[in-house]
């Protein structure tokens, strides 16, 4: 009788799996008039698996030492296909392009809907369907590939915003683009070039992003890896001063290599902060595996700020795990 017990839950077990990863972290910023700041974030997803359909669930806890922090559930969808067409419905995450204009927003009320035309994957997305921005809301994309790069366009007819994307290697060489055109406004445009590889024992990589204006903003893109710019990169940076959104132009160069077990990071930036604030960006960041967790520690430092309070060096430290 145990042994068809065991057998049982076993079974009923079988398409249900669970996965998170958390992150708990302390800055003390001396820059942007802030103090000491300490974050967590901790989500916990269940998916569970009946055929070719998949339920999604993941729970989300957050916090601050200014803020109790909340708990919710930031993904409920569901994935199934219909035929040919891939459905996903729900609400869960969603990024444009590469990220530069629009990177991983939580999306509501959301569907999704592709499949598959010969070589070229064809698609439309929505979101706030049952909201007065649903109208707006509603973008189709094509996405394949030509000569060895992905390339994707996303147009949204509504808002006339077209989203062009490319990423691929080339003799070792990484080149990465990304073009967001505003049909209705030829001056809030956003490009990112961003080109990168080895030299020996060295990681090496160049980018640079250009908005034609202060646009909306896009607090989760962190170029270069930065945890300068960025606010809501990884969940949450609390050394970052700003975001990409706050620049109309950032020009940097990362180099990066392994040190007695760890991963040493240097990046250098000069920018465009607003119209016409021209200032620097000078970060240190390493980072260590540390029994099944990672260790990051980092010291980020804005120059040439219009106020001088604000050209302070932020130190920060925090870890992450993945279960």
């Amino acid at each position: 009788m145990e042994n068809s017990f065991n057998t049982l839950k076993s079974a009923s077990m079988a398409d249900i799996s669970i996965k998170g990863d958390a992150f708990f972290g302390y800055a003390n910023n001396g820059s942007m008039n802030a103090d000491n700041v300490d974050t967590n974030r901790v989500r916990l997803q269940v998916t569970g698996k009946s055929g070719g359909t998949t339920v999604n669930a993941q729970l989300r806890t957050t916090g601050t030492n200014s803020d109790a922090g909340s708990a919710y559930f930031d993904i409920l969808s569901m994935s199934t296909k219909i035929g040919d067409i891939n459905v996903k419905a729900g609400d869960f995450y969603g990024t444009v392009g590469l990220g530069a204009r629009s990177a991983t927003r939580e999306k509501d009320n959301a569907l999704s809907l592709s499949t598959k035309v010969g070589d070229i994957k064809v698609g439309m997305f929505t979101h706030n369907g049952s909201a007065a921005s649903g109208s707006s809301s509603t973008n189709v994309s094509a996405a394949g590939k030509i000569g060895g790069a992905a390339v994707k366009v996303i147009h949204n007819p509504s808002s006339d915003w077209t989203d062009v994307s490319l990423k691929g290697t080339f003799n070792g060489i990484l080149v990465a683009a990304e073009l967001w055109d505003d049909g209705s406004d030829t001056d809030n445009d956003t490009t990112l070039i961003h080109v990168g590889g080895k030299a020996g024992d060295f990681k090496w990589d160049v980018a640079q992003l250009k908005n034609d204006t202060v646009t909306a903003s896009n607090h989760r893109f962190a170029p270069l890896g930065s945890m300068l710019v960025g606010t809501g990169a990884r969940g949450g940076t609390s050394t970052a001063v700003a975001n990409t959104s706050d620049f109309t132009k950032i020009t940097g160069v990362a180099v990066s290599t392994k040190v007695v077990g760890n991963t040493v990071k240097a990046i250098y930036t000069k920018n465009t902060l607003g119209a016409d604030d021209k200032v620097t960006g000078t970060e240190l960041i390493l980072t260590r595996d540390v029994s099944g967790a990672k260790l990051t520690a980092n010291l980020a430092k804005l120059s040439g700020h219009d106020t001088v309070a604000n050209n302070g060096t932020n130190k920060g430290i925090r870890f992450d795990v993945k279960f």
